[in-house]
Order: C-alpha cells, then structure tokens, then sequence
C-alpha cells in the first residue's frame, strides 16, 4: 500500500518548487497537494483565526491537480489533515522553498513552520529548501527530497523533531554530500526603507542582506555555503532549562 504524502509550502499553490517536489513524491506515494493561494513567506507559525479560510482545487500544470487555501501554511496542514484525509498521512513534506531556510531565520520561516506543524500532529515531517530564489534547477533538490522521503518513511523521528533540509544551488553532480549540522547563526539584517506612493502618502518597503559569519561546515549556512546538503534536526522547545534553578534564586529567594 502506497504511503500517503501531503506536501504543503508558503511560495503558493503556483510556486514552482511545490510542482517540483510533487513530480519527486508521485514515484514514492499518492500526493496531496495543498498551499496558500498566494505567497505567505515570512508568516511563521501563524494561524488564521478571524477569517474564513476557504479551499478550492486547481490545475497547477497538466496532470497535476492541488487545493488552494485562503490562509497560512499552517492553516494548510491543518485543514488539510483535519478535513481532506481520513487518517493521518504518513510524511509531510514542505517545500521545495525558493531560498535556504538556515540560522536565526527559521523563526520566520512558513516553510519550515508548515513542517513543524505535521510534528506537532504527530507526523513524521520535513522542510525541503533550495539556496536560490530563481528557481530553475530543481534536479539536485529532487532527488535530495526523495532520500528525505525514504528515510522519514523507514526510520521514527523523535518525538517532536523535524528535519530542516537546505539544498546548494548547484548540479547533482556537484554536490559534496550530505552533512547533518546544527542550526547556525546567520541572520537577515533588515533596513525599512521609506517611500511615497502617488498619492503623497509614506509606506515602507523592507530590504536588506544575509550575514553568515559561521566558519564550519558543522552549521547549516556554513555547510551549504560549501556545498554540502544540510540536514538539521529541529526542536522547538523553548524553555532555558539551564537557567530554570538560577532564574529561581534571583526571583524567588533575593
């Protein structure tokens, strides 16, 4: 019996990085598509909660149907597993994003919350990105997905872990390999620069550079900087259990 796969992101329906990874999946499993309507980069966890969300089905490409959703890439999970399945799918995949998801930014990552999501549910799941923002290779990220998918369908994750996997842009053929790393410390430093639109009135537009300053390959930029495959096992708990006893003093006996 085929594994059920849902594959979710937050560049759209259209994005061709989801029809990527769906031509990858459909060789492993029976695929169920369902993304935001429109790009939802940068939405994080977020949850849409006082609006309808609706959902409809397109004709991505030819041969390739999916279901649009009025909401966030979580909302995606969500209301897909909660209404289109009757039983949970066994893999959720998300991607494949058009730029690396790597350092302090998976905070705001879509792509990487949307797989997070499936763990939270308790779904073995992974965000799957490309270090480009053009998009026109996705070979390498393709066949990269298909080992992801044969691992997480062989192989329990721990409770509450994903896998952030970045892609370099480069040709399967140049890929030095796959390295499991830690999550590093690059960052997005933001300018908002300020405009008038033709009505006279000032909005702001944000911009920017990414800063890596990670030197080792041990660390997700660094490895994909260098042409590695990084894989990255998430855990999104929060608590500074280390400073748990000291926090205690200074608040409660000072």
């Amino acid at each position: 019996m085929k594994p059920e796969i849902l594959i979710v992101n937050d560049d759209g329906i259209y994005s061709p990085g989801i029809q990527a990874l769906a031509d990858a999946m459909v060789k492993i499993g029976n695929v169920t598509i369902v993304a935001p309507d429109k790009e939802q980069s940068g939405k994080s966890h977020s949850l849409t909660l006082s609006d309808p969300i609706r959902l409809k089905t397109v004709n991505i490409k030819r041969g390739l149907k999916g279901w649009s959703v009025t909401g966030t890439p979580v909302d995606c999970v969500k209301v897909a597993i909660k209404n289109l399945f009757n039983k949970k799918p066994d893999l959720v995949l998300s991607g494949i994003n058009l730029g690396a998801n790597l350092g302090k930014n998976l905070i705001y990552s879509g792509t990487v919350a949307a797989a997070y999501e499936g763990t939270v549910l308790g779904i073995s799941s992974a965000a799957i990105s490309l270090d480009s923002f053009k998009g026109k290779n996705f070979i390498a990220a393709k066949y990269v997905a298909t080992k992801i998918a044969n691992h997480l369908l062989n192989h329990k994750l721990p409770q509450g872990t994903m896998l952030n996997v970045n892609v370099p842009n480069t040709s399967k053929k140049n890929l030095k390999g796959f390295l499991i790393t830690k999550q590093g410390n690059q960052s997005f430093v933001d300018i908002y620069e300020k405009r008038i639109d033709p009505r006279g009135n000032s909005y702001f537009w944000i911009k920017g550079e990414m800063i890596n300053n990670d030197s080792s390959v041990e660390y997700d930029g660094a490895a994909v900087k260098s042409g590695y495959i990084s894989i990255t096992p998430i855990l999104f708990k929060m608590t500074n259990e280390p400073y748990i006893n000291k926090l205690k003093k200074k608040i409660l006996y000072e």
